[in-house]
């Protein structure tokens, strides 16, 4: 049983435990000379494959300036490319360079070992991982339902 507010806040857990798993991958991350930024953008363009700015931004859940400067810092070291919109030209579409595919494996290979070795000891994590997708989804569809009451308050 919690015996903070801290100790049973979601948020706060969940971001306690992105640190704890994620600060020996931002090692290897400076490593590479990537920014956690740039490697959430490969990543992204890895899983999803091209992409407009937008949607990009959307997808590696980070604010569409930070996104902008990812890419711009990505594009000079020929990691990713952008070309005009087929329908839109002024949008740009995102493409994972051929390099930038080479560097996003190794880091996803990184990403993973490092991954595996942290569960180790704690086991299956498919379960929670199951649960917080649903979480998410709950949330989120909530937030897209007009509330017919309001809060008491």
């Amino acid at each position: 049983m919690a015996t903070s507010f801290l100790e049973g806040y979601l948020p706060y857990l969940l971001r306690q435990a992105d640190q704890t798993l994620s600060e020996p991958f931002y090692a290897v991350l400076n490593r590479y000379g990537v920014a956690r930024s740039e490697w959430r953008v490969l990543a992204v363009l890895h899983d999803l494959g091209d992409l407009g700015v937008v949607d990009l931004a959307a997808a590696s859940l980070s604010p569409q300036p930070t996104v902008t400067h990812a890419l711009r810092r990505l594009e000079n070291r020929d990691l990713v490319t952008r070309r005009p919109g087929t329908h839109d030209k002024r949008q740009r579409i995102i493409s994972i360079t051929p390099s930038g595919a080479r560097l996003t494996a190794t880091l996803i290979d990184e990403a993973t070992a490092l991954q595996r070795e942290a569960l180790a000891e704690v086991g299956g994590l498919s379960a929670l991982s199951q649960q917080l997708r649903a979480l998410t989804e709950a949330v989120e569809a909530r937030a897209q339902t007009p509330q017919t009451t309001q809060r008491a308050g």
